[in-house]
């Protein structure tokens, strides 16, 4: 029974951690403008910069949602359980 509840444990805080490292890493790109830095070391033709623009933009925010969405789920899912026990 705590063997079980260990894991549960481990695995909810590591599911937190992949969190928060989502959106650390989403703050990183947007504070130090990524897209451009890619934008200079892509290849200078129009199609090029259009899909270094949309590659990176949907990475970006990708992360974005992945690291809020696990966040409230986790949440979400806890708090249901809080309550549901008590």
């Amino acid at each position: 029974m705590t063997s079980n509840r260990n894991k549960r444990n481990l695995k909810i805080v590591g599911l937190y951690i992949i969190s928060l490292v989502c959106i650390f890493c989403y703050l990183l790109m947007e504070h130090y403008n990524v897209i451009f830095v890619v934008l200079k070391k892509w290849p200078q033709n129009p199609d090029g910069e259009f899909v270094t623009l949309v590659f990176t933009g949907l990475l970006q925010y990708g992360l974005l949602v992945v690291g809020i969405c696990i966040f409230l789920m986790l949440s979400f899912i806890l708090i249901r359980e809080t309550i549901k026990n008590d």
